[in-house]
């Protein structure tokens, strides 16, 4: 496990601090033209990322492009020093906000049933929100934003994908800081700015079928994140309360409505219903929590408008900016 490190840790723990301020602000200021494309995203922002946490992906021992699996192709594949597969990445685009597991774990299940390698670690990331997902426990170990969190917040996360840490193929997770971390007040929350023409409360009339999803979605902080897809707004709800520390991993057994008998969770952390069926399509949030995500549209504004109400937030203070 990580702790205190040597000098040559240290080193290491200052460029990865450098490369996540660097990479938020070219996320800020190049976003436009990045976002719409896997192979920049690439580019520009994971590759970096990976050669700051020891994974230099121009040197094949290290780091295996377009890697060939039984069953399609990874992105990414991370060796240990014998040339056996640690991590297997799936990257998306940085637009692209919705990232399921399945395909890269059906990867790594298809190459253990085959006898081809033992893959206990996936990752899926598009630059900015990055998972790591452990097969043999079946839960998230981590999730972190680059653009959201605080850099420090983000590198204590990032430091359990450190080529050294996995050096046993074992994950370790930063136990305590590496980094002085002062503890600052929490401020003032800003009031919402007014909405614009073409911003529609969360709780208001409109029509979801056939229609484009929001742009964006506006929290009562004032913050906001890109949705394209109606289906991502239950996501970035969930994320926006677990980031303000409404939604932690002790309170977030959430059912589905208030009546007793309800069988089914919205947010849980296990993945698992009351009943101990498993989600059908589970969405880690961080910290262990798992979001049970709908393929309905209006179903997902209902349960956005639930995590709200449940966790003391006013849900017309949430926006949305339709197209």
């Amino acid at each position: 496990r990580l702790g205190t490190t040597c000098a040559g840790d240290s080193a290491m723990l200052d460029e990865l601090v450098k490369t996540i301020d660097d990479l938020k602000s070219r996320i800020k200021e190049h976003r436009e033209q990045i976002e719409a494309y896997e192979v920049r995203t690439r580019t520009a922002l994971i590759d970096p990322m990976l050669r700051a946490l020891g994974w230099d992906v121009s040197v094949p021992s290290l780091v295996t492009i377009e890697a060939k699996m039984v069953r399609g192709w990874a992105d990414y594949a991370l060796l240990d020093g014998n040339g056996e597969i640690v991590v297997l990445v799936e990257a998306k685009k940085l637009a692209d906000k919705d990232i399921p597991f399945v395909q890269i774990v059906s990867y790594a299940v298809s190459e253990k049933m085959q006898g081809k390698s033992d893959v206990r670690y996936c990752a899926t990331t598009n630059a900015d929100v990055w998972h790591l997902y452990d097969l043999q426990t079946q839960k998230p170990l981590l999730q972190t934003s680059i653009v959201s969190d605080k850099t420090a917040k983000c590198a204590l996360q990032l430091l359990g994908l450190w080529r050294s840490s996995m050096a046993d193929r074992l994950y370790s997770e930063a136990v305590q800081p590496v980094v002085s971390i002062k503890p600052t007040p929490n401020p003032v929350p800003p009031k919402p700015p007014p909405p614009d023409p073409g911003w529609i409360a969360l709780t208001g009339s409109f029509d979801t079928k056939g229609k484009p999803a929001p742009k964006s979605v506006r929290f009562p902080d004032g913050s906001e994140a890109v949705t394209n897809t109606w289906l991502s707004i239950a996501l970035q709800t969930a994320y926006w309360l677990h980031r303000t520390g409404h939604l932690t991993r002790e309170n977030c057994q959430l059912r589905s409505s208030d009546h007793a008998v309800s069988h089914q969770y919205i947010l849980s952390r296990d993945g698992k219903h009351p009943d101990s069926t498993e989600f059908r399509r589970p969405r880690p949030i961080g910290d262990g929590i798992i979001l049970n995500h709908v393929g309905d549209p209006r179903e997902g504004i209902r349960r956005s408008i639930r995590m709200l109400k449940h966790f003391g937030q006013d849900p017309s203070r949430v926006l949305l900016q339709l197209p």
